[in-house]
């Protein structure tokens, strides 16, 4: 048995693990007490992953031979795999009471205490270690990871560089010198180390996590994505590979796709603060504040005492209309970073929603005043106050301009605001330069990530018009449910959709519901209400009355949780709802439809001159235009073709002569006139759109034909303009419903 027992061992030295684990067997069945044979196949197991079974073998061989010092050792090592970290340093501290100069339990000790998070501790032990041996590869590698966590840099890529090259052929130091380089902004320099961790090793899926970190550092999104992907062949639980996956995919502009992995690595590692904060972000960026608030508060929950995420929680439930609950966070921020303007510049930005613009100003200057340096408030107040901006407040917004140093994202949120003060004062040359500048940024800031696709717009629209043609209409008359409590009233951006809101939200039995992005979710939603897959267009064409009441139930639902059901009226002012007019035409034959219209001229104007957060067309002429083109397109089509009752609102005609379309507004939704709607700016609810400050002050004129002060800027655009007149009213539909 001795022989057999020698023979395995040299087995196992030359990697012949299976035949080594044969002998070792045949050792144990002939004399099962044999500690030697019962560690090294322990050791084997742990070799080949099978970490639990390898702590029952070395722990047998331990429990006969106690006062053996590379049993301790090893058994410490296989606890560490398995992740059981103060075992681990129990065993290595056994080790060194029979042994206290051992270098591998010194070793041991450090990357268990590494594996408790405890950094600083694991330095005394692995030094040890060197001091013994100076030329022992691992406990260098491991000192070098310890130091790095602990900000000695420095440090830490000497003893990479001297792990490597002591050992070219051990991977965790190539990829750790990686690293470590990369860390330091040398993405190039780090990239062949990696590359060569991965060639040694080809099977360890941290190796290829690495490597895509490289890739993803030097702007090579696929070889990023393919990285990550082999990792996670590798290893299916690896859950940062699953949230760097989606992190680049997102850098990519493919946040749907991006989705599913970082949902995937929370579940991996619910306990994770960073990743439910990275899921949080993507369903922000998604424009689903209603997802994005479980995770911000599961990732608060974790990590409680983040001053950021407590902002980001708000702004969030600010976005759902939870003011009070926003209030509350951005106050909870405050007393976390009281130095920081942020919060304070967050409810400044509640007060102007909610109407009070005089704390709104007083929340801008308290930001400024917390934190000078601290540039997006100054813009704020001076999209605020316009042409009542003071003197100095607007040769601060110059001088912050002037900084070379300010950031691409707050200089074009300052060149808005500047281009607002100077089209207030009647500067319309220097306005129209700073818009121009702003919007130039955004590009820039939007480019490869949020582009405006205008092929993929036509070829919505086309499919738009295509699924709901005169046919769809007469197979689906009269089937969606009686209820005449959703008010859509839409548009392009800027046409008067707010104003129009306003005036109805005056009604004591009208609700302002503001922009909801329902009519958007219930179109999506049509293919899973069929149990069907593919684009929501195709399935329309199998729409019935049951599919029909299950959207619009699903629809009333959302609306009642707005209002608590108490209201007869619920206005939705999306202006993106001319798009599903079809679709809510036939869910609600008997709601309200409201259509604003505006000189596109004026339009134009203002959606170039507006900072949107989400209107990706906006920044450039010629996507305004074509916008505008598809929009008129659309609406051309559903005059023709739409059954129900569309009113339609001229902004021109409402300045002039607002009680004349009041009265025919609220006539529209079949209730009594009540005075209250003259005075729509007095009404104190709270506003969420570009035109928030507009419609706390009582009609003007000032805005017609605003675009004659641009039209030098912008004659390019308004020639690309689709400026003929609107059709009239289609036959069958009386001319004072579709004037309105």
């Amino acid at each position: 048995m001795q022989d057999t027992l020698t023979t395995a061992i040299e087995m196992h030295r030359t990697g012949q693990l299976g035949t080594a684990a044969s002998l070792y067997r045949q050792v144990l069945a002939r004399r099962p007490e044999d500690g030697e044979a019962l560690h090294l196949l322990g050791v084997l197991h742990h070799q080949q992953g099978d970490h639990r079974r390898a702590v029952e073998l070395i722990g047998r061989a331990v429990a006969l031979r106690p006062n053996a010092t590379i049993f301790h050792a090893n058994l410490a090592e296989a606890y560490r795999a398995l992740g059981e970290f103060e075992r681990a340093v129990g065993c290595c501290r056994a080790a060194l009471q029979l042994w206290p100069d051992y270098p591998e339990a010194l070793c041991n000790l450090g990357a268990a205490l590494q594996g408790l998070g405890k950094p600083a501790e694991a330095v005394e032990p692995l030094r040890r270690a060197l001091a013994l041996r100076p030329n022992f590869v691992v406990a260098r590698n491991n000192l070098g990871i310890s130091l790095r966590e602990l900000g000695s840099e420095d440090e830490a890529l000497e003893h990479f560089r001297a792990a490597v090259g002591l050992e070219p052929g051990f991977a965790p130091a190539q990829t750790n010198l990686g690293q470590i380089l990369l860390d330091r902004g040398k993405a190039e320099e780090a990239l062949p180390y990696c590359e060569e961790a991965v060639r040694l090793q080809p099977d360890v899926a941290s190796l290829h996590h690495n490597l895509a970190n490289v890739y993803r550092a030097l702007k090579r999104p696929v070889d990023a994505q393919g990285a990550y992907l082999e990792a996670l062949r590798l290893d299916p639980g690896l859950a940062v590979s699953c949230a760097h996956l989606g992190l680049v995919l997102n850098g990519e502009g493919r946040p749907a796709e991006a989705l599913p992995w970082l949902k995937k690595a929370v579940a991996i590692e619910p306990e994770n603060a960073t990743y439910w904060q990275w899921l949080a972000e993507l369903h922000d960026e998604l424009e689903e504040p209603s997802e994005s608030i479980p995770c911000w508060e599961r990732s608060l929950a974790i990590s409680p005492d983040r001053g950021d995420a407590r902002i980001a929680l708000g702004w969030a439930l600010q976005e759902e209309g939870r003011l009070d609950e926003a209030r509350e966070c951005y106050l909870a921020a405050a007393r976390l970073q009281p130095e920081s303007g942020v919060p304070h510049f967050n409810l400044g930005g509640l007060a102007e929603e909610t109407g009070d613009l005089a704390a709104a100003e007083a929340s801008f200057r308290e930001a400024i005043r917390r934190q000078p340096g601290y540039a997006l408030p100054i813009g704020r107040l001076a999209t605020l106050l316009r042409g009542k901006l003071p003197e100095d407040d607007l040769v601060a917004l110059e001088r912050r301009l002037a900084d070379e140093h300010l950031g691409q994202q707050p200089r074009a949120r300052l060149s808005f605001a500047l281009g607002h003060a100077l089209d207030a004062r009647g500067d319309h040359a220097r306005a129209a330069e700073s818009v121009r500048l702003a919007n130039a940024l955004n590009l820039e800031l939007l480019k490869g990530r949020r582009d405006y696709a205008p092929a993929e717009h036509d070829r919505f629209v086309d499919g738009l018009i295509g699924a709901f043609d005169r046919a769809t209409f007469a197979r689906l008359a009269g089937l969606g449910p009686d209820t005449r409590r959703p008010v859509f009233v839409f548009g392009l951006p800027r046409s008067g959709t707010t104003l129009t809101e306003q005036v109805l939200a005056s009604h004591s039995r009208i609700h302002g519901a503001g922009e909801l992005r329902l009519a958007r979710r219930t179109f999506e939603s049509i293919p899973a209400t069929l149990g069907r897959a593919g684009a929501p267009r195709d399935a329309v064409p199998h729409l019935d009355a049951p599919a029909l009441h299950r959207l619009a139930a699903v629809h009333l639902d959302r609306l009642a949780a707005l209002d608590g059901g108490r209201a007869d009226r619920v206005v939705d002012k999306m202006p993106d709802n001319y798009l599903y007019l079809g679709l809510l035409s036939v869910l609600f034959p008997n709601a309200v439809f409201i259509h604003c219209r505006r000189d596109l001229r004026d339009v134009a104007v203002s959606c170039w001159m507006t900072d949107f957060r989400s209107i990706r067309w906006a920044n450039d002429p010629d996507q305004i235009a074509h916008r505008f083109r598809n929009y008129r397109r659309l609406m051309d089509h559903w005059r023709e073709v739409v059954p129900a009752e569309v009113h339609e609102v001229d902004y021109e005609e409402t300045v002039a002569d607002l009680e004349s379309v009041a009265r025919r507004l609220v006539a529209a939704c079949g209730l009594d006139w009540e005075p209250a709607c003259l005075d729509f700016h007095q009404t104190q609810r709270p506003v969420r759109t570009a035109s928030l400050t507009q419609v706390r002050q009582p009609v003007y004129q000032r805005s017609v034909a605003r675009w004659k002060n641009y039209e030098a800027d912008l004659a390019g655009l308004f020639a690309a303009l689709p400026l003929e007149p609107e059709p009239s009213p289609p036959r069958g539909r009386t001319a004072e419903a579709m004037t309105v």
